[in-house]
């Protein structure tokens, strides 16, 4: 049974007694495993002794679309159409061709009218919410939102807690609860159902030209593998030879193999935070294993608890009042350049490591956190007050960023402001938000190592 801290219903009434099938509407949780929407989805299914379908939908007109974040998603696909036929699950991928190419009905709306029960993802940024939102004002039967994002699950918090020492000890008792691999139950009802569409089914081959043909973003290209055998391919790396070394290289970003680099995966729904955390239990590795652990429960989850707790995430409402208050008055402060978006978007700046991590975005759709960190940091004096600085922040970490649109990465980008953290020294332009130098960086990591890495330039960019 999933735990009802998962479920968050819409408000409206049980089952549609008239239904044909349970809808599992895929929107964020990208997986056919340790699912806890798919795994409710099912239990009703079998309860009401009906098939479950699974509907997964790509649209081109989401902030952002691009031939990175297309390929990327269409690459799970791959994987879902054989995890799904494995399980015996009837599953339809639909991609949206563009304005003017649309058939006169959503083939959602379609599928959900016919349902009992729509189940979907509930995942609390980015355009979800306001699609679950849009869905129950278009079709009568009820649907409910079940949250797989989190080990513990988000509704276990009543409030936002402001400090991961806080974070800590209100998570810490309730992780041997929810840590474990969840049980999913199988289908008893496997009937075939018309889905009122013609399913895509893509592959490895076919996906370039069908990204190429949609009215998306294509200057920006493809760059990490999708799916979840990609997923769990690089999970299995990480465990096998850097977890080992996490403790003492996670802060060097020369030490690629010392980080997981699953946050795409994570993301996108790949891979479930019980796989990993357990995966990383198994593996051993003493503090470091520890350590990763800490990341992927505490820090990760905290970020969860941050956008849950804040609908004002996206914006400077969301900073602390007393960092608020301190970039305010060092708006007054002269600035040593300004830059353009377009100088910054495309690694156009005077400082030649700042611009390194920047085209790591461009070119790997990732960056190291360190270097997220230091580049955030710089962008806040480069620019006229503290929104100017958040906007292009956000607009370059979801544009080029696989893991960006998420509440990992806006924790992430509001910690450049102060989330998080505390009062240090006053400086112009932060006062006593936490200030970080590129120019210090070289005391610390091989800089020219860095610089080296990303030295290429993408044609095509910019």
């Amino acid at each position: 049974m999933i735990d009802d801290l998962r479920i968050h219903p819409g408000g409206e009434p049980g089952p549609r007694p008239a239904g044909e099938l349970v809808l599992y509407w895929m929107q964020s949780t990208h997986r056919a495993h340790d699912n806890f929407a798919l795994d409710f989805a099912i239990e009703q299914a079998n309860a009401l002794r009906l098939p479950v379908v699974v509907y997964h939908g790509l649209r081109v007109d989401y902030p952002w679309a691009s031939d990175r974040l297309h390929t990327f998603i269409l690459e799970a696909v791959v994987d879902l159409y054989a995890d799904f036929e494995a399980r015996g699950i009837q599953y339809g991928f639909y991609l949206d061709p563009g304005p003017g190419r649309r058939p006169a009905r959503s083939p959602l709306v379609l599928l959900a009218e016919r349902a009992a029960l729509v189940v979907t993802d509930y995942f609390p940024t980015f355009i979800v919410p306001r699609q679950t939102r849009a869905l129950r004002r278009k079709v009568e039967p009820p649907v409910v939102a079940v949250d797989s994002c989190t080990v513990v699950p988000l509704a276990f918090f009543d409030r936002a807690h402001l400090t991961a020492i806080s974070f800590r000890s209100a998570l810490n008792p309730a992780v041997p609860h929810y840590l474990r691999r969840p049980e999913s139950p199988e289908p008893r009802i496997q009937r075939a159902i018309d889905l009122s569409f013609e399913p895509l089914v893509p592959t490895a081959a076919t996906i370039p030209a069908l990204v190429a043909g949609l009215s998306i973003d294509h200057a920006v290209p493809p760059a990490i593998r999708g799916g979840t055998r990609a997923g769990r391919e690089r999970l299995a790396e990480f465990l096998a030879t850097g977890l080992s070394s996490y403790a003492e290289l996670r802060g060097d970003p020369t030490a690629e193999h010392a980080t997981s680099r699953i946050s795409p995966y994570l993301h996108f729904g790949n891979l479930s935070p019980h796989e990993v955390v357990l995966g990383a239990r198994e593996a051993g590795a003493g503090q470091s294993s520890d350590k990763f652990q800490d990341e992927a429960l505490v820090w990760r989850e905290l970020s969860y608890n941050f956008v849950q707790h804040d609908p004002k995430h996206r914006t400077v409402d969301a900073i602390p009042g007393w960092a608020r208050e301190e970039l305010r008055k060092g708006e007054a402060d002269a600035r040593p350049v300004l830059y353009t978006d377009a100088e910054l978007e495309y690694a156009r700046t005077g400082n030649e490591l700042w611009n390194a991590s920047q085209r790591a975005f461009l070119v790997d759709g990732w960056m190291h956190n360190v270097m997220r960190m230091l580049w955030g940091k710089a962008v806040l004096q480069w620019t006229p007050n503290a929104a100017e600085c958040l906007r292009i922040l956000e607009h370059l970490n979801n544009k080029y960023s696989l893991d960006g649109r998420d509440p990992s990465t806006y924790a992430g980008i509001h910690w450049i402001f102060g989330k998080f953290d505390r009062p240090f020294y006053r400086r112009p332009v932060y006062g006593t938000v936490r200030y970080q130098s590129l120019k210090a960086a070289a005391g610390k990591f091989d800089t020219e190592a860095y610089l080296s890495r990303h030295a290429r330039e993408l044609p095509g960019i910019g």
